[in-house]
C-alpha cells in the first residue's frame, strides 16, 4: 500500500541508517544497519551488523614474536585510559590488521604476537584527534609513546542539483594524518567530521548514482560545500545510408566502464544509455556485416546529455593462422589449436574482437571498419606476439608464429642454507629483440579472463522503462578494496574457473616456472619476511630450460623522521629507499609526527626525500649501509627551500618573449632539480628551487631557435636569454640512379636533441625550428642503404633555409646466414649489425640496421651498401665476433654466413657484466690516447635525447673522475630514480649534461 505521513519520514530515516557509518577510517569500515518492517504482520525490528576491516595477517607469516607496547597521553602530558590501540602491519604492499587493545589507567597497553614488518601504530580516543606512527618491528618488544591533541572539526553541506540536502553521502577527510577519517551526511545533508589533526583537509563525497567530488585546502572553522550532480545521458543514432538502422547492436566501453556493454536500437535507430558517470567514452555500432567507425572521445559530464551519430559502412572480415615457431614464412610451420586471438581497430581499440583457432590454426574475425588493424596472439606453452598489422587488402590469412617457450627452476634458501617455502616468483627482463619482460602467472590469468568475458561478448544493458531507456548507474569498473554490502566480489579466474596461482616455492625451497618469455631474464623472488631479491641475468632459449638459485637475507630494517630545518616534522614527505644493486624501490609517506620505517630491506640503499607540498623545496639523497638482521635510525633534515630563480627572455632585438618553455636541470650531482616554467608577457619567470645551484637551462618558443644556456651557481639575476629566429634545412633525397624517393626518412641531430621528418612525392624536405651550427644527418629509405653526413645549419636570422647537397641512397644489398658458439651450436638472441654492435641498448624495439639471431642461429641483415663490409655479432654471455670482407652485392643477398664465437669469448665479455637493470645506454671504448670514449650511444634513449654523442669522452661521473672502462660503467649504473651528472669533453670544450638513468639490455 502506499506510504504517506509519518511513513516517509521513517523510511528517509531507514535510508539514513542503512548507510550510516560509525567509523571510516584506514580502510576499515564500520557499517551498522537497522531495517524497520513496523506495521507489516509477523515483522520484527531485525539489526544487522556489518563490519568491514583489514584482512588479518597471513598465517604463512610464521615469525611472529614482536611485541609493542604503547603508552598513550594527550598532548598535554596526561595518561589517556581507554584509548583504542591498532597495529597495522604492512606487508607485500597491503595492510593487515595485526593486534590492537584498549589501554589501562595508566594510558599504557601491550599488544604482542606481532609479525617482523613495518607497522602502522594508531590511536583513538574520544574527543581526541588521532595519532599515527609508524616503525619497523623486529624479534621482541617496542616501546612507543603517542600524543593525541584535541580534536578538529571539519563541517560538511551536500546538496543535489535542485539545492535539496542529501543524506547519506560518504564523506572521507584527510589532514595532516594521511589516514582518512569518515562520515555521513544526515537527513539535511550535513556531517561534521571529528577526530582531525591539524588542516587544511582535502575531503570527498561520494553517493551511488551521483558524481563523486573531491575539495582541497580546506580549513576548519569553515564549511565544505558540495553539490553532487546527477549521471550524464548518451543518446546514440544509428544510420545506415542515411537511413535509421533499427536493430543495430551499440557498444559502449570507457574508462570508468569495462567490459562493454551492449544494447540493440528502436524502430528509430535510436538508443539511450542513462545514468553515466562523467568521463570519456566509445562507441560503435554494427549490423549483420555493416559496421560503424569507432567514435572515439565522447566526454560525458555530470547531467549532461550528449548525442552521438553512428554510420554503418561494409565491415571487413580478417582471417588469421597461428603457427609454431620464429618467422612467419617457415615452409614446415604446425598450426597451433586453440590459439587465442586478439583483433584490434587503429592500435588499440575499447572494442577488441576475440577468436580461437581451429584445427588447422586458423580463426576469422570481424567485421571491422576498414582502416589501421592489428592483431596479436597466445597459447599455452608459447610465447605471446602482438601488433601485428593487418594489411588493407589481405590476400590470405595473416600468418602469426609464435615461438616455444622456456622453463626455469631453481630453488630459493636462506643464508643459512635452509629452504624458503612459499616465496613468489617473477621473472622479468628483454626477449631477444628488445622487449620487455614481465611474466607472472596472476597477470596471465588476468588476461585469460578478459579474453574469456570478451569472447563472450559485451554484456546487455536491459531496458527500462520505454524501450531504450537503461537502467542506472551503469556499473564502473570495480575497485580495487573490498566489496561493499551485499555485493559480490570480483576476483580473476582462467578460462577452467580455477584461481590464479603464481609461481611459489615448495616446502624444499625449489620452484619452476613455465611458460617463460625466452630472452635475457632475471627472477624478483619475494617473500614478506626477507629482502626482495633480484637475481643475476641468464639467457632463456626457446623451448630451453634455465636454472636461477636465490639466496634470501632476512635484510635490515630503516627507522627515522623527517622534519625541517627548525626540527619540526614534515608530515606528507615522499621517501623512497631503492637498491643499489638490483631493482627494489619502495615508497611511503611520513606520518604527522614525520615518521617512515622500512623493514626488509638490502644492505646498500639509496633514499630519497621530496616535498610535494613544496616545489621550492631541495630533494634530499643519502646513501646508506644497513648490516643484515639489524635496525638504522636517522633524522632526515630538510633543508629551507631554495628561492626561485628568475629568468628573462628576449628576442635578438631585445624585446621580451612570452610563452616561452623554459627547461631546467641541475649539474650538481647533490642537488637533484628538473622544473619547467613559461615566460609571461614580460618575457619573465621564475624556476622553483633553481637559485645558488649550478643548471643547464633550456629555451624553447615557436618559430624561435631553441637554445641552451649553462648557469653558474653565483649567476647574477635575472639570467638573460636570447632567442633568434628559428633557422631552417632543406634538402632532396634521390636514388643513385636520379629516381626521387618518398616516404624516405630524415634525422637530424644536433645539441638540443633530434629532428625528425620525412621526404614528400618529389623527394623533398624541410626541417624547421633549428639552431646554427653542427648537426648530423641520417637519411633512410626501404630498399636502399642508409646515409650518414655531417652537415652544418647557417645563421641567417630565419630569413632563408640552409640548402643541403641532395642526398643519394644506393640499392640495398643483405646477407644471411647463422650465428653459432665455439661448439657449433647455434645461438640465439645475438645482434648482428655492420661494423659494431653496441654493447648497452635500451629497452625497447631493436634499432634499425641491426638484426637479431632466432632460435636455430639463424639472421637476415639488410639495408648494407655494395662492397666489402665487416660484420660484427654480439652476445651476452658468449663473446664478440667479427667477420671481414663479406662481399655485398646490391639487390641481392649475400648467403651461407656463418659467424662462430671464440672458445674464449665468453669469460672475455663476462668480465664486463653488470648485475644492475638501470644505467646509461652507452658502449665505452677508448681513443687512440686512452681516454674513455663513448663508441656509441642507444639511438632513442634518454642518452641521446640529454645530448650524449659518438665520440664524446668521458671525464667525469656524478663529480668523481673516471679512468678505467668498468670504473666508468659502474657509475654510470645505478638506481633508475637517480639521475647521473657527466661531464664530457666534445672537440676541446668541456661539457655538462644530467642524464636520466633507464632500464638497458645487453
Amino acid at each position: 500500500m502506499p506510504l504517506s505521513g509519518p511513513f516517509d519520514r521513517i523510511l528517509a530515516l531507514m535510508a539514513v541508517l542503512r548507510t550510516r557509518a560509525d567509523a571510516v577510517r584506514d580502510g576499515v569500515y564500520i557499517v551498522v544497519c537497522l531495517l524497520f518492517m513496523a506495521g507489516i504482520p509477523g515483522s520484527a525490528v531485525r539489526p544487522i551488523v556489518y563490519e568491514r576491516v583489514a584482512p588479518p595477517v597471513p598465517e604463512t607469516i610464521r615469525d611472529r614474536d614482536a611485541a609493542l607496547d604503547v603508552d598513550v597521553r594527550t598532548s598535554e602530558g596526561e595518561r589517556l585510559p581507554h584509548a583504542r590501540v591498532r597495529a597495522l602491519a604492512v606487508i607485500d604492499g597491503r595492510v593487515h590488521a595485526a593486534g590492537e587493545g584498549i589501554t589501562n589507567a595508566d594510558g599504557f597497553v601491550h599488544i604482542e604476537h606481532l609479525p617482523r614488518a613495518e607497522h602502522w601504530v594508531l590511536a583513538d580516543a574520544p574527543g581526541r584527534a588521532r595519532a599515527a606512527t609508524t616503525v619497523a618491528l623486529t624479534q621482541g618488544a617496542r616501546s612507543v609513546v603517542l600524543s593525541l591533541e584535541p580534536e578538529h572539526f571539519l563541517d560538511v553541506d551536500v546538496k543535489d542539483e535542485r539545492g535539496g540536502g542529501l543524506a547519506g553521502v560518504e564523506i572521507e577527510v584527510t589532514g595532516r594524518d594521511p589516514l582518512p577519517v569518515g562520515a555521513r551526511t544526515d537527513l539535511d545533508g550535513h556531517a561534521r567530521v571529528g577526530r582531525l589533526t591539524r588542516g587544511p583537509y582535502v575531503a570527498t563525497a561520494r553517493l551511488p548514482g551521483l558524481e563523486e567530488v573531491t575539495q582541497r585546502g580546506l580549513l576548519e572553522g569553515s564549511t565544505a560545500h558540495f553539490v553532487l550532480r546527477r549521471l550524464g545521458v548518451i543518446i546514440a543514432r544509428v544510420r545506415d545510408g542515411g537511413e535509421p538502422a533499427p536493430g543495430a547492436r551499440v557498444q559502449i566501453s570507457g574508462a570508468t566502464l569495462w567490459p562493454p556493454r551492449a544494447a540493440e536500437t528502436d524502430a528509430n535507430g535510436q538508443l539511450r544509455i542513462a545514468s553515466l558517470s562523467a568521463g570519456t567514452y566509445a562507441l560503435r555500432a554494427n549490423r549483420g556485416d555493416r559496421v560503424s567507425a569507432i567514435e572515439l572521445d565522447v566526454a560525458v559530464n555530470g547531467g549532461d546529455e550528449r548525442e552521438v551519430e553512428l554510420n554503418l559502412e561494409p565491415g571487413m572480415q580478417v582471417a588469421t593462422r597461428v603457427i609454431e615457431g620464429d618467422q612467419e614464412g617457415a615452409s614446415d610451420a604446425i598450426p597451433i589449436v586453440g590459439a587465442r586471438v586478439t583483433l584490434v581497430e587503429g592500435g588499440l581499440s575499447p572494442f577488441p574482437i576475440e577468436g580461437v583457432t581451429d584445427r588447422d590454426g586458423q580463426a576469422r574475425l570481424g567485421p571491422i571498419a576498414r582502416g589501421s588493424a592489428a592483431l596479436s596472439a597466445r597459447a599455452d606453452g608459447y610465447v605471446a606476439r602482438g601488433g601485428i598489422p593487418v594489411p588493407e587488402s589481405p590476400s590470405g590469412p595473416v600468418v602469426i608464429a609464435l615461438p616455444r617457450g622456456g622453463t626455469v627452476i631453481g630453488r630459493v634458501t636462506d643464508t643459512r642454507g635452509f629452504p624458503v617455502d612459499g616465496a613468489t616468483i617473477v621473472l622479468f627482463g628483454t626477449d631477444f629483440h628488445g622487449a620487455p619482460i614481465d611474466d607472472d602467472p596472476r597477470r596471465t590469468s588476468f588476461r585469460d579472463a578478459h579474453f574469456s568475458a570478451t569472447l563472450a561478448g559485451p554484456r546487455p544493458l536491459v531496458p527500462a522503462g520505454e524501450l531504450g531507456v537503461m537502467p542506472g548507474p551503469v556499473p564502473p569498473i570495480p575497485r580495487a578494496t573490498d566489496p561493499a554490502p551485499g555485493v559480490a566480489s570480483m576476483s580473476v579466474s582462467d578460462p577452467s574457473g580455477k584461481p590464479p596461482e603464481p609461481w611459489v616455492t615448495r616446502a624444499d625451497g625449489t620452484y619452476r616456472a613455465t611458460p617463460a618469455t625466452p630472452g635475457r631474464i632475471r627472477a624478483l623472488v619475494r617473500h614478506p619476511q626477507y629482502v626482495e631479491v633480484t637475481s643475476d641475468v641468464v639467457t632463456l632459449a626457446s623451448g630451453g630450460e634455465a636454472r636461477i638459485d636465490v639466496v634470501m637475507h632476512a635484510g635490515g630494517s630503516l627507522e627515522g623522521h623527517v622534519v625541517d630545518a627548525r626540527g619540526h616534522a614534515i608530515d606528507g614527505a615522499r621517501v623512497t629507499v631503492s637498491a643499489v644493486r638490483g631493482g627494489l624501490e619502495r615508497a611511503t609517506r611520513t606520518m604527522a609526527d614525520g615518521s617512515f620505517a622500512f623493514a626488509s630491506l638490502p644492505e646498500s640503499i639509496g633514499l630519497t626525500v621530496t616535498r610535494d607540498d613544496n616545489p621550492g623545496s631541495p630533494s634530499v639523497n643519502l646513501p646508506l649501509t644497513i648490516p643484515d638482521g639489524q635496525k638504522r635510525e636517522i633524522t632526515v633534515t630538510m633543508p629551507d627551500p631554495r628561492p626561485a630563480l628568475r629568468v628573462r627572455v628576449n628576442d635578438d632585438r631585445g624585446y621580451a618573449l612570452d610563452a616561452v618553455q623554459l627547461s631546467a636541470s641541475s649539474l650538481d650531482p647533490d642537488a637533484p632539480l628538473r622544473s619547467t616554467a613559461y615566460t609571461d608577457a614580460r618575457g619573465e619567470a621564475s624556476i622553483p628551487g633553481a637559485r645558488g645551484v649550478a643548471i643547464r637551462l633550456e629555451a624553447r618558443a615557436p618559430d624561435r631557435a631553441p637554445t641552451i644556456v649553462t648557469v653558474d651557481a653565483d649567476a647574477v639575476e635575472p639570467v638573460i636569454v636570447a632567442l633568434g629566429r628559428a633557422e631552417s634545412a632543406t634538402g632532396e633525397v634521390r636514388s643513385s640512379r636520379g629516381d626521387r624517393l618518398q616516404d624516405a626518412e630524415i634525422v637530424l641531430y644536433t645539441e638540443i636533441g633530434a629532428r625528425r621528418t620525412r621526404t614528400d612525392a618529389e623527394g623533398l624536405f624541410t626541417l624547421g625550428e633549428l639552431s646554427p651550427g653542427p648537426a648530423r644527418l641520417v637519411v633512410r629509405a626501404a630498399g636502399y642503404a642508409p646515409a650518414e653526413r655531417s652537415v652544418s645549419i647557417g645563421k641567417s636570422g630565419g630569413n632563408r633555409p640552409t640548402a643541403l647537397a641532395r642526398v643519394e641512397l644506393k640499392s640495398e644489398g643483405s646477407v644471411s646466414g647463422t650465428v653459432v658458439d665455439a661448439q657449433n651450436r647455434p645461438v640465439q638472441g645475438a645482434r648482428i649489425a655492420r661494423d659494431q654492435v653496441p654493447t648497452y641498448l635500451a629497452v625497447g624495439a631493436t634499432p634499425r640496421g641491426m638484426a637479431v639471431s632466432d632460435a636455430q642461429g639463424r639472421f637476415r641483415l639488410g639495408e648494407l651498401e655494395e662492397g666489402a663490409v665487416t660484420l660484427e655479432a654480439f652476445a651476452p654471455d658468449v663473446g664478440r665476433v667479427r667477420l671481414d670482407g663479406v662481399r655485398i652485392v646490391a639487390g641481392r643477398t649475400t648467403s651461407g654466413i656463418v659467424l662462430a664465437f671464440p672458445r674464449d669469448g665468453e669469460k672475455r665479455e663476462a668480465s664486463t657484466a653488470s648485475p644492475d637493470m638501470a644505467g646509461v645506454a652507452v658502449t665505452l671504448g677508448t681513443d687512440e690516447d686512452g681516454d674513455i670514449v663513448l663508441a656509441a650511444v642507444a639511438e632513442g634513449s634518454a642518452a641521446e635525447r640529454a645530448g650524449l654523442a659518438p665520440g664524446d669522452a668521458v671525464l667525469e661521473v656524478d663529480g668523481a673522475a673516471v679512468h678505467t672502462m668498468p670504473e666508468a660503467r659502474a657509475k654510470l649504473q645505478g638506481p633508475a630514480n637517480l639521475d647521473v651528472i657527466i661531464k664530457v669533453r666534445r672537440g676541446d670544450a668541456p661539457l655538462t649534461l644530467r642524464v636520466a638513468r633507464e632500464p638497458v639490455r645487453r
